[in-house]
């Protein structure tokens, strides 16, 4: 049964997103998802020994750094494929390259090998990751939407608390090319379990040629690996101009390649690809140097900023099991505000950190609990966004709209952590103790989430009613308004 969108209605005698229609496919998006984060999370901890034996220690950066500028360019493509041909071929493609990228790395004879391989699973995972939201936006009724990206919140959860200690026991155990290879038998599974769902989904577009979003997003990736190398330079007759041109050839390929509006956080959907990416700056942006000031400001053993970095994936999947009931309780009302109120919670969770690194506190409690309260306000933004997104998305346009997403979260992510690591660099070069540096980086991410509060209310579209005009927020305007939506996203 489906509504007039092509998208599957909601039945009551079905189920929730484990009932016999959704099983397979549910399990097999999670099983997708847990692997690549694996892969995301896990693979840094035998990095640096990877960096050792094949003499790439003064290229370090660049296994991250190649990494995410690969995931910039599958997101696009995956998503651009999905709307020409549906979703089947891009999954099965990204999931392909990904297992290629992950057995170069694990035979690799030197580092530029190994970057080549972390090129291909660049671009397996951001495919994978784009492909799994538009699933979910394509494949589950909008009552079942939020429940299925709290499960692939989940999915994060056992990489985050579990990757980093299983890569480095695996690696003890044996050698860190084996980490590499760990994960793909399991691709098959993932793959049994989504492809016979998958191929009854329709192709997104509408059949018409559309434009090819690959050049440009070939510029992206020079832009943004400019602005990169860049902010790693420690030389500021290097930095700055590299930093210039980064952002001169990004702003105006990010304005193509982006919904109409979503620089200038137009009101709707675009607004909704801005929270994606403040949100994502907040919390991964604090992430990437949660456990360094665990270990070097507040003397944590490596094993306790392990656990101390698990309060936040553990509040993130609660936050998210939260919108959830709160969603499916109000029918989609209201997920604007709990994105404004998941800000809230960043901004404060943020800035408990600052306080407990940047100050004289030096309190590991204080800094526990912030990373626990924004981890929070991550799981109540992050699925509410998304499920706002999806269902503003224009039709024929859904494999866009989540590529654009993913896209957002990639850049902002990328941007924060090559802003991190230049902050610590200039601390470092002016003898700064470590605590003033980070705690300039969670004073960044703090105003990130302030700046997602008004991003966040910007995602309420205003919609007519008998009475005139309503603010219904944007994830209630019902599908007969779709025309509605689409002035909207281009007024």
């Amino acid at each position: 049964m489906t509504d007039n969108t092509g998208t599957p209605a909601a039945d009551p005698a079905e189920g929730g997103v484990l009932s016999p229609r959704y099983r397979a496919l549910s399990l097999g998006l999670i099983t997708s998802v847990t692997l690549v984060a694996f892969l995301w999370l896990g693979v840094a901890t035998v990095l640096p020994e990877a960096a050792e034996d094949l003499g790439g220690v003064h290229l370090f950066g660049w296994a991250f750094t190649a990494f995410m500028l690969a995931n910039l360019f599958g997101t696009i493509a995956a998503g651009q494929g999905a709307d020409k041909g549906g979703p089947t071929r891009p999954y099965v493609q990204a999931f392909v390259v990904f297992v290629i990228g992950c057995v170069v790395a694990a035979i690799a004879s030197n580092w530029w090998i190994l970057l080549a391989g972390r090129i291909l699973q660049g671009l397996g995972v951001g495919g994978v990751l784009a492909l799994a939201y538009l699933i979910v936006g394509l494949a589950y009724p909008d009552a079942l939407r939020a429940r299925m990206l709290a499960l692939v919140a989940s999915a994060w959860t056992l990489p985050a608390l579990l990757g980093p200690a299983i890569a480095g026991a695996i690696a003890g155990a044996t050698n860190w090319r084996v980490v590499f290879l760990i994960l793909v038998p399991l691709v098959p599974v993932a793959a049994l379990l989504t492809l016979p769902a998958m191929r009854k989904l329709k192709p997104t577009g509408d059949g018409t040629p559309g434009e090819n979003r690959l050049p440009m997003t070939v510029l992206l990736v020079l832009g943004v690996g400019a602005l990169l190398a860049g902010l790693e330079n420690r030389n500021i007759a290097v930095l700055v101009p590299l930093v210039v041109v980064g952002i001169a050839i990004t702003l105006p390929v990010l304005n193509k390649l982006l919904p109409a509006g979503t620089l200038t956080v137009r009101r709707g959907m675009p607004a909704g690809m801005i929270v994606r990416g403040l949100v994502s700056a907040a919390y991964y942006g604090g992430e990437s140097f949660f456990p360094l000031s665990m270990t070097r400001v507040l003397g944590l053993s490596t094993l306790g900023s392990g656990l101390a970095l698990s309060a936040g994936a553990l509040t993130w999947v609660s936050g998210a099991w939260l919108q959830a009931k709160l969603d499916t309780r109000s029918g989609g009302k209201g997920r604007h505000a709990r994105v404004v109120l998941g800000f809230v919670l960043l901004v404060a969770g943020d800035a408990l950190i600052a306080l407990a690194v940047g100050t004289d506190l030096k309190s590991v409690p204080l800094a526990i609990v912030g990373w626990a309260v924004a981890g929070l306000g991550m799981g109540f933004v992050y699925p509410a966004v998304t499920t706002i997104v999806l269902s503003l998305a224009p039709k024929g346009k859904e494999g866009s709209a989540s590529s654009s997403l993913q896209l957002c979260e990639t850049l902002s992510v990328a941007v924060m952590t090559g802003l991190g690591t230049a902050i610590t660099a200039y601390g470092s070069s002016h003898d700064w103790a470590d605590s003033r540096g980070l705690g300039i980086i969670y004073v960044i991410a703090a105003a990130c989430a302030f700046l997602g509060i008004a991003a966040g209310l910007r995602t309420a579209v205003r919609r007519r009613t008998g009475d005139g005009e309503g603010d219904g927020g944007s994830e209630e305007a019902p599908a007969a308004s779709a025309a509605l939506r689409e002035s909207e996203r281009t007024a």
